[in-house]
């Protein structure tokens, strides 16, 4: 594994990373009212669109990556419903 590999491995897990620390407030507090519909819409619509282009160029760390980011920002959308 070279340098590379470390750096895309890191950039993958903190960005599988980077919505959990909202989902969990989500939880803790029943309320996700300062999150914007758009934002969470955007990330649904970003995801799906590199799940994509990663099957396309058959990268696992792109599909990995977006499948994972994919199914917080579902449960930020659910959570969106549920606490209003």
């Amino acid at each position: 594994m070279n340098i590379y590999e470390l750096i895309g491995g890191f950039a993958v897990t903190l960005s599988c990373l980077n919505l959990m620390p909202q989902v969990i407030k989500g939880f803790k507090t029943k309320s996700v009212k300062d999150i914007s519909w758009i934002f969470v819409f955007m990330i649904i619509v970003a995801t799906v669109l590199w799940f994509i282009y990663g099957t396309y160029r058959n990268d696992w760390a792109i599909m990995v990556t977006n499948a994972v980011i994919f199914c917080m920002a579902v449960v930020l959308l659910i959570q969106k419903f549920v606490y209003k």
